[in-house]
């Protein structure tokens, strides 16, 4: 578990600096070292954590347009069930290569519209939700769908990090609820998420530093860049090169 201490600060960090990846950094150590369920179920108790420490660094939750995200974390809840049932039902590796090659896409697509000067291409909210909270309770990487609605909203970096982190402690707490309610507590060790939690602090403490110092188009060229290194890394993993 050595490796998955390392993930997890760095992790902890990206996710701290630009509002995700932190299941793009951690899950394939996860992975490596635990079975599906108890990787998946690690990812959401250390991501839950994280959320919280994003969303209340200032006391409370800022910046977040609650009246937008609503309606997108409610298409989230039928996708989580799907995702559930996918996790046991279908291939991981075949659900890992199909959700890295559409989100290589669709970030390829946004960044060449952006570089061109043209508005982002609108992202249903439902599309997002739903896309979002199956891939929570599948292969636990669910960030792009929602990285990609926010970018085309043109949400500013504070509110595109606020929304993130409480889009990920909604889909975190329903998605651990399902998997719990469906595979036991045996499937999450507090013996394995005990250790890992003063890392995640570490990373979001410098991450939270490094956010300060970040203008816009800086920023939205990092996230979108996340978004294609989230996709391929999700391809190589179901390829067997991770």
């Amino acid at each position: 578990m050595a490796l998955a201490a390392v993930a997890a600060f760095l992790g902890a960090f990206v996710q701290s600096t630009t509002g995700f990846g932190f299941a793009l950094v951690l899950s394939p150590a996860l992975f490596a070292a635990l079975d599906p369920v108890e990787a998946v179920m690690t990812m959401l108790a250390l991501g839950l954590a994280l959320s919280l420490l994003v969303l209340f660094e200032r006391g409370r939750p800022e910046h977040v347009n609650w009246r937008a995200l609503v309606p997108l974390l409610l298409w989230a809840l039928p996708g989580l069930a799907v995702g559930a049932v996918a996790l046991t039902q279908l291939s991981k590796e075949v659900l890992q290569v199909a959700v890295g090659v559409a989100v290589i896409a669709a970030a390829a697509w946004q960044l060449r519209r952006r570089r061109r000067g043209a508005e982002p291409h609108p992202v249903p909210a439902a599309i997002a939700g739903f896309t979002s909270g199956a891939l929570t309770t599948s292969i636990n990487v669910s960030g792009p769908p929602v990285v990609l609605w926010l970018e085309a909203r043109g949400a500013r970096p504070e509110e595109f990090r606020a929304s993130l982190a409480a889009t990920f402690l909604a889909l975190n707490l329903a998605g651990g609820a399902l998997l719990l309610a469906a595979e036991g507590s045996a499937s999450v060790d507090a013996g394995t998420v005990a250790p890992l939690l003063g890392r995640v602090g570490a990373g979001y403490a410098l991450g939270a530093l490094a956010f300060r110092r970040l203008n816009r188009e800086r920023f939205y060229a990092l996230v979108l860049a996340l978004v294609a290194a989230t996709g391929a890394a999700s391809v190589a993993a179901g390829l067997g090169l991770l």
